[in-house]
Protein backbone atom coordinates (compact mmCIF):
# COMPACT_ATOMS: atom_id res chain seq x y z
CA UNK A 1 0.00 0.00 0.00
CA UNK A 2 3.26 2.26 0.47
CA UNK A 3 4.69 1.64 -2.47
CA UNK A 4 1.24 2.38 -4.17
CA UNK A 5 1.21 5.94 -2.26
CA UNK A 6 4.58 6.59 -3.13
CA UNK A 7 4.34 5.62 -6.94
CA UNK A 8 1.02 8.14 -7.03
CA UNK A 9 3.13 11.03 -5.69
CA UNK A 10 6.16 10.43 -7.35
CA UNK A 11 3.99 10.25 -10.53
CA UNK A 12 2.17 13.30 -9.38
CA UNK A 13 5.17 15.60 -8.91
CA UNK A 14 6.60 14.24 -12.36
CA UNK A 15 2.82 15.38 -14.02
CA UNK A 16 3.36 18.33 -12.49
CA UNK A 17 6.55 19.32 -13.63
CA UNK A 18 6.08 18.11 -17.22
CA UNK A 19 3.18 20.86 -17.31
CA UNK A 20 4.68 23.57 -15.69
CA UNK A 21 3.93 25.64 -13.42
CA UNK A 22 1.06 27.52 -14.57
CA UNK A 23 0.74 31.20 -15.01
CA UNK A 24 -1.68 33.32 -12.94
CA UNK A 25 -3.48 36.40 -13.39
CA UNK A 26 -1.15 39.29 -13.94
CA UNK A 27 -1.38 41.85 -11.25
CA UNK A 28 0.63 45.30 -12.25
CA UNK A 29 1.43 45.85 -8.71
CA UNK A 30 2.89 42.49 -8.24
CA UNK A 31 4.90 43.16 -11.50
CA UNK A 32 6.89 45.68 -11.37
CA UNK A 33 9.81 45.97 -14.32
CA UNK A 34 12.36 46.23 -11.62
CA UNK A 35 12.03 42.99 -10.90
CA UNK A 36 12.33 42.77 -14.86
CA UNK A 37 8.36 41.65 -15.19
CA UNK A 38 5.67 43.87 -17.06
CA UNK A 39 2.13 43.01 -17.30
CA UNK A 40 0.33 42.94 -21.00
CA UNK A 41 -0.65 46.45 -21.49
CA UNK A 42 -1.61 49.04 -24.26
CA UNK A 43 -0.24 52.02 -21.92
CA UNK A 44 3.52 52.89 -22.14
CA UNK A 45 6.32 53.20 -19.25
CA UNK A 46 6.01 56.96 -19.65
CA UNK A 47 3.55 59.41 -20.50
CA UNK A 48 2.75 59.38 -24.84
CA UNK A 49 3.49 63.12 -25.02
CA UNK A 50 7.02 62.83 -23.98
CA UNK A 51 7.70 59.00 -25.32
CA UNK A 52 10.00 58.58 -28.39
CA UNK A 53 8.03 56.32 -31.42
CA UNK A 54 10.51 53.17 -32.03
CA UNK A 55 10.17 51.43 -34.65
CA UNK A 56 11.84 48.10 -35.71
CA UNK A 57 12.62 46.73 -39.12
CA UNK A 58 12.58 43.18 -38.62
CA UNK A 59 14.61 41.70 -41.33
CA UNK A 60 14.24 38.01 -42.12
CA UNK A 61 15.62 34.84 -44.14
CA UNK A 62 19.08 33.93 -45.09
CA UNK A 63 21.77 36.90 -45.11
CA UNK A 64 22.62 36.71 -48.97
CA UNK A 65 25.09 38.45 -51.00
CA UNK A 66 22.72 40.10 -53.53
CA UNK A 67 20.36 40.98 -50.23
CA UNK A 68 23.03 42.66 -48.57
CA UNK A 69 24.45 44.61 -51.37
CA UNK A 70 21.66 45.44 -53.46
CA UNK A 71 19.01 46.12 -50.25
CA UNK A 72 20.42 46.05 -46.24
CA UNK A 73 23.60 48.18 -46.80
CA UNK A 74 21.83 51.05 -48.51
CA UNK A 75 18.49 51.24 -47.35
CA UNK A 76 19.83 51.57 -43.54
CA UNK A 77 23.31 52.15 -43.84
CA UNK A 78 23.72 55.92 -43.95
CA UNK A 79 20.26 56.75 -42.03
CA UNK A 80 20.42 58.45 -38.98
CA UNK A 81 18.22 59.10 -36.10
CA UNK A 82 17.16 62.22 -34.04
CA UNK A 83 20.26 61.43 -32.02
CA UNK A 84 23.01 61.44 -34.67
CA UNK A 85 23.40 57.94 -34.25
CA UNK A 86 23.21 55.79 -37.52
CA UNK A 87 19.96 53.70 -37.49
CA UNK A 88 19.80 50.46 -36.42
CA UNK A 89 17.49 47.39 -37.06
CA UNK A 90 17.51 43.18 -36.29
CA UNK A 91 18.02 40.30 -38.45
CA UNK A 92 16.85 37.52 -37.58
CA UNK A 93 18.38 34.93 -39.77
CA UNK A 94 17.84 31.58 -40.96
CA UNK A 95 20.24 28.87 -41.89
CA UNK A 96 20.36 27.47 -45.47
CA UNK A 97 22.02 29.75 -48.21
CA UNK A 98 23.56 32.17 -45.60
CA UNK A 99 26.87 34.02 -45.95
CA UNK A 100 27.94 33.98 -42.35
CA UNK A 101 30.53 37.14 -43.35
CA UNK A 102 27.71 39.13 -43.81
CA UNK A 103 26.47 38.24 -40.51
CA UNK A 104 29.27 39.40 -39.13
CA UNK A 105 29.58 42.16 -41.14
CA UNK A 106 26.15 43.12 -40.13
CA UNK A 107 26.92 43.07 -36.46
CA UNK A 108 29.83 45.06 -36.71
CA UNK A 109 27.50 47.72 -38.56
CA UNK A 110 25.33 48.00 -35.39
CA UNK A 111 22.78 46.08 -35.99
CA UNK A 112 21.06 42.92 -33.90
CA UNK A 113 21.77 39.18 -34.97
CA UNK A 114 18.73 37.21 -34.11
CA UNK A 115 17.80 33.53 -35.07
CA UNK A 116 14.92 32.76 -37.59
CA UNK A 117 15.63 28.77 -37.24
CA UNK A 118 17.95 26.60 -39.02
CA UNK A 119 15.68 25.17 -41.67
CA UNK A 120 13.09 28.09 -42.06
CA UNK A 121 10.67 25.16 -43.42
CA UNK A 122 7.80 26.40 -45.43
CA UNK A 123 4.54 24.19 -43.69
CA UNK A 124 3.26 26.25 -41.07
CA UNK A 125 1.79 22.93 -39.46
CA UNK A 126 5.84 22.17 -38.68
CA UNK A 127 6.13 24.62 -36.33
CA UNK A 128 2.46 25.11 -35.21
CA UNK A 129 2.54 21.74 -33.62
CA UNK A 130 6.55 20.97 -33.07
CA UNK A 131 7.83 19.32 -29.77
CA UNK A 132 9.92 21.28 -27.29
CA UNK A 133 12.95 18.81 -28.41
CA UNK A 134 12.43 19.87 -32.35
CA UNK A 135 12.24 23.50 -31.75
CA UNK A 136 15.15 23.05 -29.31
CA UNK A 137 17.43 22.42 -32.40
CA UNK A 138 15.68 24.30 -34.84
CA UNK A 139 16.20 27.48 -32.88
CA UNK A 140 19.55 26.56 -30.59
CA UNK A 141 21.49 25.01 -33.19
CA UNK A 142 20.95 28.05 -35.14
CA UNK A 143 22.29 30.18 -32.37
CA UNK A 144 25.02 27.88 -32.27
CA UNK A 145 25.97 27.87 -35.73
CA UNK A 146 25.45 32.16 -36.21
CA UNK A 147 27.87 32.12 -32.72
CA UNK A 148 30.62 29.63 -34.24
CA UNK A 149 30.69 30.31 -38.48
CA UNK A 150 29.32 34.75 -37.96
CA UNK A 151 31.88 34.66 -34.87
CA UNK A 152 29.11 36.52 -32.80
CA UNK A 153 29.41 36.21 -28.80
CA UNK A 154 26.45 33.84 -28.01
CA UNK A 155 25.51 36.38 -25.47
CA UNK A 156 24.55 39.18 -28.08
CA UNK A 157 22.02 36.60 -29.73
CA UNK A 158 19.15 36.94 -27.42
CA UNK A 159 15.68 36.97 -30.26
CA UNK A 160 13.81 34.83 -31.88
CA UNK A 161 11.37 35.84 -34.48
CA UNK A 162 9.75 32.76 -36.14
CA UNK A 163 9.16 31.54 -39.39
CA UNK A 164 5.39 32.31 -40.48
CA UNK A 165 5.08 33.81 -37.26
CA UNK A 166 3.99 30.46 -36.07
CA UNK A 167 4.02 29.36 -32.27
CA UNK A 168 3.59 25.99 -30.70
CA UNK A 169 2.37 27.60 -27.52
CA UNK A 170 4.23 26.15 -24.70
CA UNK A 171 6.44 23.91 -26.45
CA UNK A 172 7.97 27.43 -28.21
CA UNK A 173 8.53 29.27 -25.08
CA UNK A 174 10.13 26.54 -23.40
CA UNK A 175 12.57 25.66 -26.12
CA UNK A 176 13.42 29.25 -26.44
CA UNK A 177 14.33 29.72 -22.71
CA UNK A 178 15.88 26.78 -22.68
CA UNK A 179 18.15 27.91 -25.39
CA UNK A 180 18.93 31.14 -23.28
CA UNK A 181 17.18 33.24 -25.83
CA UNK A 182 15.61 36.11 -23.51
CA UNK A 183 12.63 37.45 -25.78
CA UNK A 184 10.18 36.23 -28.96
CA UNK A 185 9.28 38.04 -31.73
CA UNK A 186 6.53 36.19 -32.89
CA UNK A 187 2.82 37.06 -31.68
CA UNK A 188 0.87 38.95 -33.94
CA UNK A 189 -1.71 41.40 -31.98
CA UNK A 190 -4.75 43.31 -33.09
CA UNK A 191 -4.00 45.30 -30.19
CA UNK A 192 -1.49 48.48 -30.11
CA UNK A 193 0.44 46.51 -26.99
CA UNK A 194 3.98 47.19 -25.72
CA UNK A 195 5.97 44.47 -25.20
CA UNK A 196 5.93 42.41 -21.58
CA UNK A 197 7.24 39.46 -19.32
CA UNK A 198 5.47 35.99 -19.45
CA UNK A 199 5.79 35.90 -15.57
CA UNK A 200 2.47 36.08 -15.65
CA UNK A 201 -0.50 35.17 -17.69
CA UNK A 202 -0.69 37.11 -21.40
CA UNK A 203 -3.54 39.32 -22.24
CA UNK A 204 -2.71 39.19 -26.00
CA UNK A 205 -5.19 37.31 -28.26
CA UNK A 206 -4.24 33.74 -29.28
CA UNK A 207 -4.12 33.83 -33.07
CA UNK A 208 -0.95 32.67 -33.47
CA UNK A 209 -1.31 28.75 -34.00
CA UNK A 210 -2.21 25.62 -32.24
CA UNK A 211 -2.61 27.71 -28.70
CA UNK A 212 -1.02 30.14 -26.98
CA UNK A 213 1.62 29.68 -23.89
CA UNK A 214 0.00 29.30 -20.89
CA UNK A 215 3.00 28.46 -18.27
CA UNK A 216 5.12 31.22 -16.38
CA UNK A 217 8.18 31.98 -17.87
CA UNK A 218 9.81 34.54 -15.54
CA UNK A 219 11.55 37.41 -17.09
CA UNK A 220 11.39 35.99 -20.68
CA UNK A 221 9.76 38.80 -22.59
CA UNK A 222 7.49 39.05 -25.26
CA UNK A 223 7.53 42.10 -28.16
CA UNK A 224 4.48 42.04 -29.76
CA UNK A 225 3.78 42.80 -34.02
CA UNK A 226 0.81 45.36 -33.94
CA UNK A 227 -1.32 44.13 -36.76
CA UNK A 228 -0.86 46.06 -39.85
CA UNK A 229 -3.86 47.39 -42.55
CA UNK A 230 -3.45 46.04 -45.85
CA UNK A 231 -3.79 47.32 -49.53
CA UNK A 232 -7.07 45.50 -49.40
CA UNK A 233 -8.39 46.19 -45.56
CA UNK A 234 -7.77 43.16 -44.47
CA UNK A 235 -5.30 42.16 -41.37
CA UNK A 236 -1.74 41.72 -42.16
CA UNK A 237 1.52 41.10 -40.41
CA UNK A 238 4.18 41.60 -42.55
CA UNK A 239 4.87 44.14 -44.97
CA UNK A 240 5.11 41.80 -48.28
CA UNK A 241 1.70 40.28 -46.79
CA UNK A 242 0.08 43.45 -47.21
CA UNK A 243 0.02 43.15 -50.85
CA UNK A 244 -0.89 39.64 -51.50
CA UNK A 245 -4.12 40.65 -53.68
CA UNK A 246 -2.34 43.91 -55.05
CA UNK A 247 1.00 43.18 -55.78
CA UNK A 248 1.21 46.20 -58.41
CA UNK A 249 1.82 49.71 -57.07
CA UNK A 250 3.45 53.15 -57.39
CA UNK A 251 6.11 53.72 -55.23
CA UNK A 252 4.39 56.85 -54.04
CA UNK A 253 0.73 54.50 -53.14
CA UNK A 254 3.56 51.83 -51.35
CA UNK A 255 4.82 55.56 -49.11
CA UNK A 256 1.72 56.72 -48.64
CA UNK A 257 0.31 53.09 -47.28
CA UNK A 258 3.33 52.66 -44.77
CA UNK A 259 3.55 56.21 -43.50
CA UNK A 260 -0.14 55.89 -42.49
CA UNK A 261 0.26 52.87 -40.71
CA UNK A 262 3.55 54.42 -38.63
CA UNK A 263 0.95 57.33 -37.99
CA UNK A 264 -2.22 55.29 -36.74
CA UNK A 265 0.13 54.16 -34.01
CA UNK A 266 2.07 57.42 -33.95
CA UNK A 267 -1.21 59.66 -33.30
CA UNK A 268 -2.44 57.02 -30.76
CA UNK A 269 -0.65 55.19 -27.57
CA UNK A 270 2.99 55.37 -29.72
CA UNK A 271 4.04 51.56 -29.09
CA UNK A 272 6.95 50.24 -30.32
CA UNK A 273 6.03 48.98 -34.26
CA UNK A 274 7.96 45.92 -35.99
CA UNK A 275 7.68 46.48 -39.67
CA UNK A 276 8.79 42.79 -41.01
CA UNK A 277 11.04 42.77 -44.19
CA UNK A 278 10.87 39.57 -45.99
CA UNK A 279 13.27 38.51 -48.67
CA UNK A 280 11.07 38.59 -51.48
CA UNK A 281 9.12 42.05 -50.65
CA UNK A 282 11.00 43.85 -53.08
CA UNK A 283 10.37 40.86 -55.71
CA UNK A 284 6.77 40.23 -55.12
CA UNK A 285 5.73 44.13 -54.83
CA UNK A 286 6.33 46.29 -57.78
CA UNK A 287 7.72 49.51 -56.77
CA UNK A 288 8.34 48.00 -53.08
CA UNK A 289 11.96 49.74 -52.83
CA UNK A 290 11.56 52.90 -54.02
CA UNK A 291 8.37 52.84 -51.90
CA UNK A 292 9.97 51.89 -48.62
CA UNK A 293 13.11 54.42 -48.94
CA UNK A 294 10.63 57.24 -49.44
CA UNK A 295 8.50 55.98 -46.83
CA UNK A 296 11.06 56.05 -44.45
CA UNK A 297 12.40 59.39 -45.52
CA UNK A 298 8.91 61.08 -44.45
CA UNK A 299 8.43 58.93 -41.40
CA UNK A 300 11.44 60.43 -40.15
CA UNK A 301 11.01 64.03 -40.21
CA UNK A 302 9.41 63.47 -36.95
CA UNK A 303 11.80 64.06 -34.21
CA UNK A 304 10.51 61.53 -32.01
CA UNK A 305 10.52 58.41 -34.32
CA UNK A 306 13.37 56.16 -33.98
CA UNK A 307 14.67 53.11 -35.77
CA UNK A 308 16.10 50.64 -33.58
CA UNK A 309 16.78 47.39 -32.77
CA UNK A 310 14.43 44.90 -30.89
CA UNK A 311 16.45 45.04 -28.23
CA UNK A 312 16.64 48.37 -28.00
CA UNK A 313 13.05 48.35 -27.39
CA UNK A 314 12.98 45.43 -24.68
CA UNK A 315 16.30 47.48 -23.19
CA UNK A 316 14.28 50.89 -23.36
CA UNK A 317 11.03 48.98 -21.30
CA UNK A 318 13.37 48.49 -18.91
CA UNK A 319 14.76 51.39 -18.10
CA UNK A 320 11.83 54.44 -20.05
CA UNK A 321 13.32 57.62 -20.88
CA UNK A 322 11.72 60.51 -22.46
CA UNK A 323 12.37 61.14 -26.15
CA UNK A 324 14.69 64.05 -25.16
CA UNK A 325 17.38 61.61 -23.12
CA UNK A 326 16.56 58.49 -25.71
CA UNK A 327 19.88 57.16 -27.60
CA UNK A 328 20.15 54.64 -30.04
CA UNK A 329 22.89 53.13 -28.73
CA UNK A 330 23.79 50.45 -31.36
CA UNK A 331 25.98 47.83 -30.41
CA UNK A 332 28.62 47.32 -32.14
CA UNK A 333 30.66 44.17 -32.51
CA UNK A 334 34.18 43.38 -33.81
CA UNK A 335 35.22 39.87 -32.81
CA UNK A 336 37.52 39.42 -36.37
CA UNK A 337 36.42 37.64 -38.91
CA UNK A 338 38.90 35.09 -41.41
CA UNK A 339 36.74 34.46 -44.60
CA UNK A 340 36.41 30.79 -45.64
CA UNK A 341 34.26 29.48 -49.07
CA UNK A 342 33.13 25.74 -47.71
CA UNK A 343 31.49 23.94 -49.78
CA UNK A 344 29.83 20.99 -48.25
CA UNK A 345 27.05 18.18 -48.98
CA UNK A 346 24.25 18.35 -47.16
CA UNK A 347 22.14 15.94 -45.68
CA UNK A 348 20.34 15.53 -49.19
CA UNK A 349 23.67 15.30 -50.27
CA UNK A 350 23.60 18.47 -52.58
CA UNK A 351 26.18 20.53 -52.53
CA UNK A 352 25.79 23.80 -50.98
CA UNK A 353 28.63 26.93 -50.51
CA UNK A 354 28.86 28.48 -47.27
CA UNK A 355 30.96 31.44 -46.38
CA UNK A 356 32.41 31.22 -42.68
CA UNK A 357 34.42 33.30 -40.52
CA UNK A 358 36.45 30.89 -39.21
CA UNK A 359 38.25 27.45 -41.16
CA UNK A 360 35.24 25.13 -42.91
CA UNK A 361 33.80 22.50 -40.78
CA UNK A 362 33.97 19.06 -41.95
CA UNK A 363 30.16 18.77 -42.94
CA UNK A 364 27.07 21.15 -43.55
CA UNK A 365 26.21 22.73 -39.90
CA UNK A 366 22.80 21.26 -39.55
CA UNK A 367 19.69 20.90 -36.91
CA UNK A 368 21.64 17.37 -34.92
CA UNK A 369 25.00 18.85 -35.80
CA UNK A 370 25.26 22.76 -35.54
CA UNK A 371 29.15 22.79 -35.61
CA UNK A 372 29.36 20.54 -38.64
CA UNK A 373 31.88 17.72 -36.70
Amino acid sequence: MKVAVVALLVLTVLLQKSLGDKAKECVVSDCEIANNCRCTSTEGPIDVENSPQLIVLAFIDAAKDEIYEKIWSPLVESRKNPDGEFVSASFYINHEYSNYQIVHDLATMGFEIGVHSVTNYHDQAYWRLASEELLEKEFGSQRKIIEKFANIPVENLNGVLTPQLQLAGDNSITAFTSCEFTYDSSWPSKNRLFPYTLNYLSDQECNIGANCPQESYPGFWEAPIIDLIGSDGDVCNTIAGCFRENSTVTSEEFSDWLVEQVDNVRKSNKAPMTLIVEENLFQSVENSWDGLVDALDRIQKDQQVFLVSQARVIEWMKNPVPVSEFKTNPVTIDTGCVEATCNLLNEKNQTRTMVSCVPCPKNYPWLDNPEGN
